[in-house]
């Protein structure tokens, strides 16, 4: 081939390579600084707009810092002469921190073995640790004792994740005396964060996300539920430095709110006499309320059994729940307010009023024989020999069923029903606890509602001597008494001596319609019920208390001061029937089942000659009223009379408050 048909081409002169790489690297270097300067662009955007509106730093601060919440102490809870009843204290843990934990099915194990766990327990606590957060300690063991925390805290150096610490909690030193009235706190249920996520709101979300804090503790019963505003104080926090995986690294100091407490709470209760009812109930299933009967204040509320508070704090045990909630004498039912019953023969003076109000005179009688026929049945008296001829006062005193058969009958079941509920029965009273029921006083509008039927006579009887259909609460009961023992003021009762937004209660007005000539009838009768020969309750009338002469106190007596006037109350006992026992009611009460026995009831108020408490106790199947309840009312009222302590100055709140935080 001829040197005119070689290919050409095949390599390009080095001069215009070096023009085609001048002008592809002129073409990278302006989009290179195009980017560039988008970039750049961008970014003095952004600085700018950060200078403005801080939102990039506030970003880049979410990612290096975490707001840890600080769950605040609860309010103190004092008795009416500053006893303390509920308080914050320190709680003993172990947690696990799950991030720093290799294995952690063995390190659980080795907590259980150091503490006697069960490995139950351990299989728990594992799925607690699994289920909360990686980067945080979470509480595997509450309430540990001192022995405990030293038992873990000298083998942490060979239990890698493993955080023994106190932090406070809610504590209540004297256990079951209070369980009933102060109610206890618990941790947060997953229904509580979802009732406050159900509108969306992101108030809601944060409530919700406070809730998921495994320090906090909300009321769940008692006063600790009604009053959680009050006592529940104001969360703080603190702004911790965390790394990429949220593992605290540090605090920052100078970003941190401290919680503030709740507010303290005084309660009319007194601690003493608390617990001297709810020693005196021993094995016995009932409640007892002392009530001042002109200011209304409720110097106990016992309710028996009683249960353990502490125990619900960081979440009771099974078997622990079971022994409570099992129990046929209910120790977690707060037989105050919640238990109904029938009132038995402490409603006779009740039908003893209406019968006054009805017109019958002062010396009207029946001849009670034992028995009374009526719309061919019999009625019967307790006293199956009978009691002779009968006024309004023995009737009481003695307790005859036949006479308030027969002025059940003069007064008519709307007149009684009508001075049932002046009386405080069948009425719903606040007294800052949950679940106050307000019992049942029929008439004949209510049967025909509910019932569907007429009414008849022969519930009229039965109403007479306080069976049938109607159910009272022990609270109403003392409210009945102290309406009775105050000669008629429409006194009404209250368990919050002082606390925020808790006003003095205003004078009780007069009942309409009860005279002072009625009420002097039936309170003469509740004396001889305790203090005349034949009455039902003289073991529960004899106080073997007397009258200091020159300072009128109540106090023990002796063989020196035995001529000294003696200390009286009057009262009324009750025997309220449970199930017809037909040819059983002969055998002995210990052969018959528990849950049909007769509940025993009292009612009273004293000191006689200068009235200023009136007590209330029920047992439950407990049987005669005057054998078993009578006295422990007896050892209440006794040490009532004693202590006086409406005479006393009370505590004053922003005192103790004060006192507290100096002592903080």
């Amino acid at each position: 081939m001829s040197k005119r048909g070689k290919t050409v081409g095949s390599t390009l002169p080095k001069r215009d390579v070096n023009v085609i790489f001048s002008r592809r690297a002129a073409l990278l270097s302006f989009v290179g600084a195009g980017v560039l300067g988008a970039i750049l662009f961008r970014m003095a955007q952004l600085q700018a707009t950060n200078l403005i509106s801080r939102e990039y730093s506030a970003a880049a601060d979410e990612n290096r810092f975490d707001t840890r919440i600080i769950a605040p102490p609860r309010g103190v809870i004092y008795d009416r002469f500053g006893v303390v009843l509920a308080q914050t204290s320190k709680d003993y843990q172990v947690a696990i921190l799950r991030s720093e934990v290799e294995d952690l099915e063995d390190v659980v194990g080795r907590v259980g073995q150091i503490l006697g766990q069960s490995a139950e327990w351990a299989r728990r606590a594992v799925i607690k640790v699994r289920g909360g957060q990686r980067y945080e300690p979470v509480p595997i063991l509450e309430g540990l004792n001192w022995e405990q925390f030293n038992a873990i805290n000298v083998r942490l150096p060979e239990l890698r994740g493993v955080i023994a610490n106190s932090v406070d909690v809610r504590a209540y030193p004297y256990d079951i005396v209070y369980g009933h009235p102060i109610g206890y706190v618990q941790k947060p249920t997953q229904r509580d964060i979802d009732r406050v996520l159900e509108d969306g709101s992101p108030e809601g979300e944060r409530r919700a996300t406070y809730l998921r804090n495994p320090h906090v503790r909300v009321g769940k019963a008692g006063l600790e539920a009604t009053m959680e505003q009050t006592l529940h104080g104001e969360a703080g926090w603190r702004k911790v430095i965390v790394n990429a995986r949220g593992v605290e690294m540090g605090e920052d100091v100078e970003e941190r709110k401290e919680p503030v407490r709740g507010s303290g709470v005084v309660l009319t209760i007194d601690h003493e006499l608390q617990r001297t009812a709810m020693q005196n109930f021993g094995e016995h299933s009932g409640a007892a309320i002392v009530m001042d009967i002109y200011t209304g204040d409720l110097l106990v509320m016992a309710s028996a059994p009683g249960f353990d508070p502490n125990l619900f704090v960081n979440g009771i045990g099974q078997a622990d729940f079971d022994g409570y909630n099992l129990n046929e004498k209910k120790p977690l039912f707060d037989k105050v307010v919640t238990g109904v019953y029938p009132p038995g023969s402490t409603f006779k003076m009740i039908v003893g009023i209406a019968a006054k109000q009805a017109g019958i005179s002062d010396d009207w009688s029946v001849s009670c024989s034992g028995a009374y026929p009526y719309g061919g049945r019999t009625f019967h008296c307790w006293a199956r020999g009978g009691h002779g001829r009968v006024n309004l006062h023995n009737a009481i005193k003695w307790s005859c069923d036949v006479y308030f058969y027969q002025a059940a009958l003069q007064a008519g079941p709307e007149r009684i029903a009508a001075v049932s509920r002046q009386f405080g029965l069948g009425q719903h009273f606040d007294v800052s606890v949950p679940n106050v029921r307000s019992g049942l006083i029929p008439d004949p509008t209510w049967w025909r509602e509910n019932r569907n039927e007429g009414w008849t006579g022969g519930l009229t009887l039965n109403y007479g001597i306080g069976q049938g259909a109607m159910g009272v609460t022990p609270l109403q009961l003392a409210v009945m008494a102290a309406r009775l023992g105050n000669n008629g003021l429409a006194v009404e009762p209250r368990l919050v001596r002082e606390a925020p937004g808790v006003r003095e209660p205003p004078q009780p007005p007069h009942m309409s319609g009860v005279e002072a000539e009625y009420l002097a009838r039936v309170r003469d009768g509740m004396y001889g019920v305790c203090n005349e020969p034949g009455g039902t309750a003289l073991r529960a009338g004899n106080l073997e208390l007397v009258r200091h002469p020159e300072t009128g106190a109540a106090v023990m007596k002796t063989p020196e001061n035995s001529a000294w006037q003696p200390v009286q109350i009057a009262g009324k006992t009750g025997t309220a029937q449970v199930r017809a026992l037909g040819n059983n009611r002969g055998r002995h009460y210990s052969t018959i089942e528990w849950r049909y026995r007769d509940h025993a009831l009292f009612c009273c108020f004293g000191p006689w000659h200068e009235p200023r408490y009136a007590c209330a106790v029920v047992v439950e199947h407990g049987g005669a009223g005057s054998a078993v309840a009578g006295p422990i009312a007896k050892e209440v009222m006794r040490a009532t009379l004693l202590r006086d302590p409406s005479r006393r100055p009370s505590a004053r709140l922003a005192q103790l408050e004060e006192n507290l935080s100096r002592n903080a």
